[in-house]
């Protein structure tokens, strides 16, 4: 009775993992992480846990592997700390060169007015000054037509 009821629990065991009731007691080869991944000390060197049952030249080759790898990680990370730098140093100097522009721009506006203002008051002054001169030299001038009444009756233009 014994052997029948110990092929019942066999039974009923491998159908449960067959089931996947029970949990795997064993880590898969997906994660097992001593065999996939270095691990690193606090010193910045590879640990040498991956190589300890090794010897000799084994041993060797295992710490050089591990120190090259060690090495292709630290150059891999200096080059995105440069590439990340330069794309740094150009968008900085991309903006430089737009602040220029701008700023070459807003001070062209601000001197353009200037000279414009300048120019305006120049007009102005010399416009008054002729009409100044119109009137003393013609008594009859009219300012809204900019012209003067001849002897014959004619009208003229200031000039």
């Amino acid at each position: 009775m014994t052997t029948m009821c110990g092929k019942l629990v066999l039974i009923a065991g491998v159908s449960a993992h067959l089931a996947g009731a029970l949990p795997m007691v064993s880590i898969a080869s997906a994660q097992d992480r001593d065999d996939r991944r270095q691990e690193w000390r606090g010193d910045d060197r590879p640990n040498r846990g991956r190589c300890d049952y090794l010897e000799g030249r084994e041993l060797m080759r295992c710490e050089r592997d591990m120190e090259r790898r060690h090495d292709d990680r630290r150059a891999e990370e200096e080059r995105r700390r440069r590439d990340w730098e330069d794309k740094k140093r150009k968008d900085a100097k991309t903006k430089g060169v737009v602040a220029g522009v701008v700023g070459t721009a807003v001070a062209a506006g601000i001197i353009a007015a200037i000279v414009s203002d300048s120019n305006k008051k120049k007009k102005e002054k010399k416009e008054r000054d002729r009409r100044a001169y119109c009137t003393d030299r013609y008594g009859n001038y009219d300012d809204r037509t900019d012209s003067y009444r001849t002897r014959d009756g004619r009208w003229e233009r200031c000039e």
